[in-house]
């Protein structure tokens, strides 16, 4: 069960990191209301390629229980997770504070402002959704760890392979 379910959350955090490039690219280059989404949308977009490329790493080692590469080690991915879980609720926080502004129904506009509210909206819904999915995948990783004697050292799939769910 232990594989299956990190192999889950592990494809959530790079699928959701997918839709982060676009939405949040999207969302930086609309000229709304907000004084600073066209910087967080970059920054979100940003570091949404770079969780997709990380997190496609850990992918790929993430089954491999005779492997002795330092990017087996439950360490690394515990560590990756968590430092992902906590950059996507940053950038969440980052972004949403900017819905304020963008979802600003009385001021003027020339009739996109619904378009930057969703954008915005929808942005900050997936680094929230980001974060909840790395920090899952962490807790997993961490709970396997725990169950093996060579603690974070043990291999990421070391539990797999001895069963231990």
């Amino acid at each position: 069960m232990s594989l299956k379910s990190r192999i889950t959350f592990y494809s959530l955090t790079l699928s959701f990191s997918c839709f982060q490039i676009v939405f949040g690219l999207v969302s930086s280059f609309f000229s709304g209301f907000s004084p600073y989404l066209y910087i967080f949308g970059k920054i979100a977009g940003g570091l949404a390629v770079i969780s997709l490329v990380w997190t496609s790493v850990l992918l790929a080692y993430n089954n491999r229980p005779l492997s002795t590469y330092a990017l087996t080690k439950s360490a690394i991915h515990l560590y990756s997770f968590t430092v992902l879980s906590i950059t996507w609720l940053a950038v969440g926080i980052m972004v949403s504070t900017q819905a304020h502004y963008e979802c600003n129904f009385t001021r003027y506009s020339d009739g996109e402002a619904g378009v930057w509210c969703g954008m915005t909206v929808t942005s900050g819904g997936i680094a929230f959704l980001t974060a909840v999915f790395a920090a899952v995948s962490a807790a997993l990783v961490h709970r396997a760890a725990g169950k093996s004697a060579a603690g974070l050292q043990a291999n990421v799939a070391e539990s797999d392979k001895k069963g231990i769910s």
